[in-house]
């Protein structure tokens, strides 16, 4: 038996250190292996919540992949919206957020750890990524939560690639009126004119347009009702030749008043 125990301990000692337990691998870190790795995918129509797939070393922080629904009277097509957030354990509260990804309601929607840090998948199509950038030139290799709720990506050296904290983001309520990438609950357009609000074409948004004096006394008479933008009226009521009934009123008798001097000048002459 003894000597079984002493080859058994000799063959753990020869084997290869990657062929051992990992005993590196520090809690609150994912020590990127392939390529593209997967760290959390959810299917269209899955509205249960997803288990975190990064705890921070002391358990205080979590970080969870969500995907939400864009809620009726939101605006938009109609996308989902999958993001990073990072949680406190104990109260719960969103610590930070990554954008508001809007991917199509009929694709897988991915979490992968590759060459550009964290990338957000919809579908085949990347939506979203850190671009976390080596300054050595080193490929990425660990992600990892603190336990001060920062999530950070680095090289292959140890070097710091990429950290949430230089992007501060948190509630964004994604999928919820007013939401990045959504409309407010009311579109600008659908807003009353009047009061503070801007009229149409740069017109302000006061009583209608005071027309010119009627009669001797000044006074004006209100007739915005029949006034259309920059005082130009709604309706032409102008004849239709564009003309006007006492001009050609004038031109007949001008006409005729030259026909009767012709004819008297030449019976003057003759």
């Amino acid at each position: 038996m003894e000597l079984l125990l002493f080859l058994f301990s000799a063959l753990l000692l020869l084997l290869p250190p990657t062929a051992q337990a990992d005993t590196s691998q520090l809690p609150g870190t994912i020590e990127r292996t392939t390529k593209q790795q997967l760290l959390a995918a959810i299917p269209p129509g899955d509205g249960s919540p997803s288990p975190p797939f990064l705890v921070s070393p002391a358990g205080k922080y979590r970080a969870y992949f969500l995907r939400s629904q864009s809620s009726p009277g939101a605006g938009g097509f109609g996308n989902d919206f999958c993001f990073i957030r990072i949680e406190d354990s104990g109260t719960g509260e969103t610590a930070w957020e990554s954008d508001c990804v809007p991917v199509s309601t009929s694709n897988v929607c991915s979490l992968v750890f590759s060459d550009d840090g964290i990338e957000v998948f919809d579908g085949s199509n990347s939506a979203w990524s850190t671009d976390a950038q080596s300054a050595g030139g080193d490929p990425l290799q660990s992600l990892e939560l603190v336990d001060e709720g920062d999530m950070r990506v680095r090289d292959k050296a140890g070097e710091l690639a990429w950290k949430a904290s230089d992007e501060p983001r948190g509630e964004q309520r994604c999928g919820q009126p007013g939401s990045p990438g959504l409309a407010p609950t009311l579109p600008p357009f659908a807003q009353p004119i009047g009061g503070d609000s801007d009229g149409p074409f740069g017109m302000s948004g006061g009583s209608g347009f005071v027309g010119p004096n009627n009669g001797a006394g000044g006074e004006q008479r209100q007739v915005g009702a029949t006034f259309g933008f920059g005082s130009r009226p709604l309706v032409d009521d102008t004849p239709y030749d564009s003309g006007s009934l006492g001009i050609l009123v004038d031109r007949i008798g001008l006409g005729r008043a030259v026909v009767i001097g012709a004819v008297g000048f030449g019976g003057f002459m003759f």
